[in-house]
């Protein structure tokens, strides 16, 4: 049944590529010009350096440095320091791929695996600072969607964080490679990501775009129909609405946090040749959107 569903789904889209090729061209280059002038100049670096990071023992520098703090309020030791750290700064689905690379260098266990992945779902604070920037044109409000990102996944590791302290042997650094090498390796597996990134952002785009179409929604239910689906069309949805910025600030931090199922998607095809469970990875974000809207209701209530 589940596939009969998907595959008359399919047939719909097809038939609609057919008839409304006009909104799909349309559609489609809206994607594009998004990947292109907000998702890649955000993303590519930070996944390319990251990765000459890890190559170059990053991993056992850091660890040096954010050891005891990240023991003492995760109860994770070794190359943990390195996946929360960087993850904050990358923006999603960096979290993932750190956690998928490390899991597979045998550098944290499958144990950590799953519990690091469902609180290191951090948006790229450029990102998140310069979207809602346009939305509210109020610094304050944009920082404080930011912090409540962070501090609710923060709330979320320490609640669930093991009993014991995990993995306290220390981290042994590599053998240097050879940077040539190592860049285009970099940039090969940067690349990859991006177009699985690419792909999935066109085909959202595209979904919500005909289904708008075909449905004519009025423009709160095409806002929440578009952050379901892409967090990025989603929050740009929003700029239109007529509603208070609290309200306007929930939407954003609830599409953030959950991160569309383009979001989620990605995040499942990157784990989905290891044994780490996507289902951890989806009940942090609906935590992670329930502490998060609390923190910013909390905000607009106490100012």
């Amino acid at each position: 049944m589940k596939n009969k569903i998907i595959e008359l789904s399919l047939f719909v889209i097809f038939l609609s590529l057919i008839f409304l090729s006009n909104v799909v061209t349309e559609e489609l280059k809206n994607a594009l010009e998004v990947f292109f002038y907000v998702l890649f100049p955000s993303i590519f670096p930070f996944f390319l350096i990251s990765d000459l990071l890890i190559e170059y023992n990053f991993v056992y520098t850091i660890n040096k440095i954010f050891k005891r703090v990240v023991e003492k309020v995760f109860h994770v030791g070794g190359a943990a320091s390195f996946i929360i750290i960087m993850s904050m700064t990358s923006g999603f689905p960096s979290g993932a791929k750190y956690i998928k690379s490390l899991y597979k260098k045998d550098m944290i266990s499958l144990e950590q695996a799953n519990y690091l992945i469902t609180f290191t779902h951090f948006a790229n604070p450029l990102f998140v600072l310069t979207i809602t920037k346009t939305i509210f044109n109020d610094i304050k409000i944009s920082t404080i969607i930011l912090i409540s990102m962070y501090l609710a996944n923060f709330i979320i590791g320490f609640i669930i964080r093991p009993k014991i302290l995990q993995n306290k042997r220390n981290l042994e650094q590599n053998t240097i490679p050879n940077f040539s090498i190592s860049l285009s390796n970099s940039i090969k597996s940067s690349i990859d990501l991006l177009v699985l990134i690419l792909g999935n952002t066109c085909f959202f785009f595209l979904i919500t775009r005909l289904i708008s179409t075909c449905f004519n929604f009025n423009s709160y239910i095409t806002c929440l129909l578009n952050g379901f689906f892409d967090m990025t069309k989603g929050i740009q949805s929003i700029g239109i609405l007529s509603c208070s910025n609290l309200f306007k600030s929930i939407l954003v931090i609830t599409f953030i946090c959950f991160g569309g199922i383009n979001v989620n998607m990605q995040v499942a095809s990157i784990i989905s040749d290891t044994k780490i469970e996507y289902k951890n990875f989806l009940l942090g974000r609906i935590c992670q959107v329930a502490i998060a809207s609390f923190l910013i209701l909390l905000y607009f209530i106490l100012i």
